[in-house]
């Protein structure tokens, strides 16, 4: 389990240092691959990895458009949506209300209006091989910064196609 952790996290900070070059293993997604519907995937021992966790409920979705917004969804029971279930439930949020991201390189901003001065900041690497049982080629880890260069909570996700 230990080693497998390492890898992950050798492939991420070798690819997070490694400017905007993308290396066999992978490297920062470009926008036409970062667009779509998204599941996070269980990371082990993720309670032990992750110092923080703002987004307490275990089952997670996200959508990223085009225009900028990013849409999330958390659950404690796990459903097998697709795409265009997800498409159909984030259509309903209201769009003024809705966070905006921006995708630099390797990194993913993402604002929030409705709270003052709120800015999440994500180092992302998408998957070019398989790496283990769990991060399969196509997977992005997103890792947060907590506003000091120090990253407190990652999240695998997997594409839903």
């Amino acid at each position: 389990m230990k080693k497998t952790l390492l890898i992950l996290f050798t492939v991420f900070s070798v690819s997070l240092f490694a400017q905007e070059n993308k290396s066999a293993a992978g490297g920062p997604p470009k926008l036409s691959e970062l667009l779509g519907f998204w599941k996070k995937v269980e990371i082990p021992n993720e309670d032990k990895l992750n110092q923080i966790n703002p987004w307490p409920q275990k089952y997670q979705w996200f959508a990223f458009y085009e225009n900028g917004k990013v849409y999330s969804m958390m659950s404690d029971k796990d459903y097998d949506y697709s795409s265009k279930e997800l498409k159909e439930v984030f259509n309903v949020l209201p769009y003024d209300k809705t966070p905006n991201y921006i995708l630099n390189g390797q990194f993913l901003s993402i604002d929030n209006k409705e709270i003052k001065d709120y800015e999440e900041k994500w180092g992302v690497n998408l998957f070019a091989i398989d790496v283990n049982d769990f991060v399969k080629k196509g997977n992005l880890i997103m890792s947060l910064d907590d506003g000091k260069g120090n990253v407190v909570y990652y999240r695998l996700l997997k594409k839903i196609e």
